[in-house]
């Protein structure tokens, strides 16, 4: 199977727990998640099945959509919570928090939209529009840092993941076939750039031999070096991912057939 599904997460579960059973619904050994949500957060889950699990390096980097509910330790000016969003927009600087998994060290996150909804006194309703990896509970607790009284995230739900929407997903028990998005159709929607190879090269490319750019039978405009590629036969299946280096095509992750 090589299809993607999308998912909307309920509250109280993990997003391993999730992937688990979403794997166990469509009876396939191996299923990946494309970005965690915490447990009691909800909404959109992309999850990739067998050997579109290879296609992650894609999925895990689209940004995400979120809205949410925080909570001001104090009532603050209208005005200066707008001011004090402002400066959380654009390009940021994150230290993942300490449950998180990954290796506490600043990095930059952009934050591409940052808006406030809707405030009833010190209770809040936001959206954000963010960079892949951003911690959304981080960003409010470094808001209310900056505001001086303090903020907590108290709700919060994905409604977005790249072209993927929270009106296509399909909760746990209304999964089924008719939900499966294939890996070529899903890569589609995401803009990923692609080339197509002669049958010729076919079997090269699965044992991942190198081919030269001018033995393509044809490729998108503007891929730049280092960009990852799909390598897709003349059928318009995806065959494996790659970068372009040069004039070669380097081929980097092979999808079985």
């Amino acid at each position: 199977m090589k299809s993607v599904v999308l998912v909307d997460k309920p509250a109280g579960m993990t997003s391993f727990e999730l992937t688990e059973k979403v794997a166990h619904i469509f009876g396939v050994s191996k299923a990946g998640h494309t970005g965690t949500l915490d447990p009691n957060v909800t909404g959109l889950m992309v999850i990739a099945l067998d050997e579109a699990r290879k296609a992650m390096p894609v999925l895990m980097g689209l940004e995400k959509e979120y809205a949410g509910r925080m909570l001001l330790h104090a009532e603050v000016p209208s005005a200066d919570l707008s001011a004090a969003v402002k400066k959380f927009t654009g390009d940021i600087i994150q230290k993942p928090p300490v449950k998180s998994r990954v290796a506490r060290i600043e990095r930059k996150r952009t934050i591409h939209s940052f808006m406030i909804l809707k405030i009833d006194k010190r209770e809040v309703l936001f959206s954000v529009v963010c960079e892949a990896g951003t911690y959304i509970r981080k960003l409010i607790h470094d808001l209310g840092a900056h505001l001086g009284c303090g903020a907590q995230m108290t709700e919060l739900r994905r409604t977005r993941v790249g072209p993927f929407s929270i009106g296509e997903a399909a909760t746990l028990n209304r999964l089924s076939q008719k939900c499966l998005i294939p890996l070529e159709q899903a890569l589609e929607r995401t803009g990923l750039k692609k080339i197509t190879i002669p049958d010729t090269l076919l079997q090269k490319a699965r044992n991942g031999v190198p081919m030269q750019e001018n033995q393509l039978i044809k490729k998108d405009a503007n891929i730049d070096d280092g960009m990852v590629i799909g390598i897709y036969d003349t059928s318009g299946n995806i065959i494996a991912l790659g970068k372009k280096s040069g004039e070669r095509i380097r081929i980097d992750r092979v999808l079985a057939q």
